[in-house]
């Protein structure tokens, strides 16, 4: 039970958010291309993606660039 609960956690939204803002934070310029940061992560479903900069575009912490691509704001 305790390895199920690791790997959920893993694969929680949280972790996979720190890891997306630290990618965007190494980012050349602050630009991050959604397709490139899906692969690293290792993100089978973009959604989750998509979930995580939506919320970070409501809150005004990003904006969009272009349509694969964000920016810090």
């Amino acid at each position: 039970m305790a390895d199920n609960q690791q790997s959920r956690f893993e694969k929680s939204l949280g972790l996979l958010t720190i890891r997306f803002v630290s990618l965007l934070q190494k980012a050349k310029d602050g630009v991050l291309d959604l397709k490139i940061a899906a692969d690293m992560l290792a993100v089978r479903q973009k959604r989750r993606i998509y979930d995580i900069t939506n919320v970070l575009e409501g809150i005004g912490l990003i904006e969009k660039k272009s349509k694969n691509s964000i920016q810090w704001k």
